[in-house]
């Protein structure tokens, strides 16, 4: 189960009352509990509103995906047919 989610079954909020108290759409609890990601002052928001310490953050909420820069390679002579 989503840790967000868990959090604020815990209160016995909703996800109406979690919006509210963390100042962000009901949208963004709802796709925050499906695993999205979203920016860092969202999370402090959120986590604030929980009263969960931002060092545990990462327990929290899915991490970026890293992504490697793109490898440029030589062209190929004759690669073609030329």
């Amino acid at each position: 189960m989503n840790r967000i989610r868990a959090a604020r079954q815990a209160l016995g909020w909703t996800q109406d009352q979690l919006a509210e108290a963390a100042g962000v759409s009901p949208r963004t609890v709802h796709a925050v509990e499906q695993g999205k990601p979203c920016r860092q002052t969202t999370k402090r928001r959120l986590l604030n509103a929980l009263t969960v310490s931002w060092e545990y953050r990462d327990e929290y909420f899915v991490s970026a995906r890293r992504v490697r820069p793109k490898l440029v390679s030589e062209p190929r002579s004759g690669a073609y047919g030329a």
